[in-house]
């Protein structure tokens, strides 16, 4: 069960990310086209294509933690006993779920509900919208962490370098 919530998170996760990053590549374009034929720069392309990036990068960001493709320096802890690895890799996750639930989760929620009242420029929506990518994600991470750890993964890396069907 475990397993296929992981498969569709995924999916979901690189069919939003993708289709984001087609939208944001069409303002852009539209971007160029307003300032430099038209000569009437568009106003709110800029700040959609910020808030869009900080959407994408976040996102983004738990399904490379997922799929085992962020940086990770696993250099000192490779040359110590299997054993040691294992626990190292359990710590890392419990630390990673304490990270994304007080930082990610709580204080995302609390910087969400702080600047709800706030609008953004151009686009005039509330800055809480832009924000709440962070526990968004963070549920997403906790989500990663806890199945890796159901799933008793933490022992030994995961071999994600296949390709991710869509």
């Amino acid at each position: 069960m475990v397993n296929t919530i992981n498969r569709l998170l995924c999916k979901l996760i690189t069919v939003l990310t993708s289709a984001m990053l087609a939208v944001m590549v069409l303002v852009a374009v539209w971007q160029v086209v307003s300032r430099y034929v038209f000569n009437d720069p568009s106003t709110f392309s800029q700040e959609f294509l910020r808030y869009s990036l900080i959407w994408i990068t976040m996102i983004g960001g738990a399904l490379a933690f997922h799929t085992k493709k962020h940086i990770a320096v696993e250099m000192v802890v490779n040359r110590f006993s299997v054993r040691f690895q294992k626990a190292v890799r359990y710590l890392v996750l419990v630390l990673l779920i304490l990270f994304s639930a007080l930082v990610m989760i709580y204080g995302g929620i609390w910087l969400v509900s702080l600047t709800m009242s706030q609008q953004t420029v151009s686009l005039g929506i509330p800055m809480g919208y832009i924000y709440l990518s962070l526990p968004i994600s963070g549920v997403l991470i906790l989500w990663f962490c806890i199945a890796e750890l159901l799933n008793a993964g933490a022992g030994t890396p995961n071999d994600f370098d296949q390709t991710l069907d869509v």
